[in-house]
Formats: structure tokens, sequence, C-alpha cells
């Protein structure tokens, strides 16, 4: 069985390149907004979700993301969240780590090291369940 992945992005065209590069190796779902990333974490329990922090109704705030972030981290316990983002500043990322982020990679990100990041995080899951 393939781990799930969540990418949570209002971006359409990250979503689709992110997509397409993941869907082989995991079970990909996509949520541009919080109530349906909400509704998918809550549903599919994904082993990692990648998480934009600039997602609507306030794109020009980290808000949304972190509130995302948070729901995450309290309803899916066993979940990794990688946040891929452009708010790269020390208060995001401390914000983020803060919150119960595992990994943060600013956009934009070479696909090799967001790939070597679910691996890890990814396989860390699955050791818990060994």
């Amino acid at each position: 069985m393939k781990p799930r992945i969540l990418i949570v992005d209002d971006d359409d065209a990250i979503t689709q390149q992110l997509f397409w590069t993941l869907c082989d190796d995991y079970e990909v779902m996509t949520a541009n907004d919080m109530q349906t990333a909400i509704r998918r974490a809550t549903i599919y329990e994904p082993a990692v979700s990648i998480l934009d922090l600039h997602l609507p109704p306030t794109v020009e705030s980290p808000a949304v993301g972190l509130r995302i972030l948070e729901y995450i981290k309290a309803h899916v316990p066993d979940g990794k969240v990688l946040v891929v983002s452009s708010a790269d500043g020390v208060d995001t990322l401390n914000a983020c780590y803060a919150a119960g982020a595992d990994d943060f990679l600013d956009k934009p990100f070479e696909t090799e090291a967001l790939l070597a990041s679910l691996r890890r995080m990814s396989s860390q899951r699955t050791m818990y369940f060994a």
C-alpha cells in the first residue's frame, strides 16, 4: 500500500506538478483551501501533508496555513507536515515549528530536496507501525 500524501496549495500549477511527481510512489490527494484540506486530512489521514501557508481567503498572511497545520497535528497524530512556502522569515519559520511542522522548504524548492524530505517522513511513520 502506498503512503498517502495530501498536497495543500492554491496554485494549480504547483499542485499539478507535485501530483505528477509523486503519484507513482504515493497515493496523492489535493486541496486548495482550508475546508477541503481539513476534510481530506480527517477522512484520509495522510502520512505526510505538503502545506503552503498562503491560502485563501487571506493569501497575504500565513494564518490560514498555520490553522491547517495545527488542525492536522491535532487530528492526525501520526501524520507528518512538510511546509513548503515562500514565507521564509524567522518568525514564520518559528511559528511553523511551534505549531508542529516536521520540515520546512522554501519556495522555489528543488524536487530532490522535496523527495528526500518525503522519504524521510514517510519512513519514520512506517517505523512506528512496524
